[in-house]
């Protein structure tokens, strides 16, 4: 899951035969959690404990539909500005420990049912069914709607300032977005140039305050 937010809309209605014609076309409700105050009180063990026990509650209403769906790794050693990832051929899904520590409610409520959602499309539809979708196709929408009641949403809004090793934006003449590390940044404040390489145009900024920045990445 990466920056800026594009929900999305899924009206898609799967043949009878399909693996996934068991969601129905009912939404689900969201999986209980705890309250955001509750869940700022924890202590690191305590948070990862629970990012492993709302994985393994999202695994366990696919599996109450689909048995045969494997259970994947979890790890929080995904670092920058992506939240989470879903790989069903290394059989795991990884997050981001910093991003959880800063935003627990919306990542244990979101993110985590996100990211499962794409295992079980992998596993379900691809995997079982020798056949590529779309990332954010229908078949996702649909596992995040009629099966964790969670709105499609592509992409996330939490802060990534501090988890991004290169929080400082550039500008120059074209679109190409510039990213500055720290280090680049103090260097260009010291009268160090840098150019786009597609236009040519010297870049200019920061274009932002990483430490005030308060809504990118997924």
């Amino acid at each position: 899951m990466s920056s800026s937010t594009r929900r999305v809309v899924s009206r898609h209605r799967f043949a009878p035969d399909h693996a996934l014609a068991c969601l129905g076309e009912t939404p689900a409700t969201p999986l209980p959690l705890a309250d955001a105050a509750a869940l700022e009180a924890l202590t690191a063990p305590a948070l990862h404990a629970t990012l492993e026990a709302q994985v393994l509650a999202c695994l366990a209403r696919a599996r109450a539909l689909f048995p045969e769906l494997r259970m994947p790794s979890v790890s929080c050693r995904l670092k920058g500005r992506t939240a989470g990832t879903a790989d069903s051929a290394r059989q795991r899904l990884r997050f981001n420990w910093q991003l959880l520590s800063e935003n627990r409610h919306h990542f244990l409520s979101q993110t985590v049912p996100h990211e499962v959602a794409h295992w079980v499309v992998m596993e379900v539809v691809e995997r079982a069914g020798k056949t590529r979708v779309k990332p954010h196709g229908p078949e996702w929408q649909q596992v995040m709607t009629n099966l964790y009641g969670i709105p499609p949403e592509v992409t996330h809004r939490m802060d990534v300032s501090t988890a991004s090793p290169a929080p400082w934006a550039y500008g120059c003449g074209c679109d190409t977005a510039h990213y500055f590390s720290s280090r680049r940044h103090a260097n260009a404040q010291r009268g160090h140039r840098y150019r786009c390489r597609r236009c040519g145009q010297e870049l200019s900024g920061p274009l932002n305050d990483p430490a005030r920045n308060a809504s990118t990445a997924r």
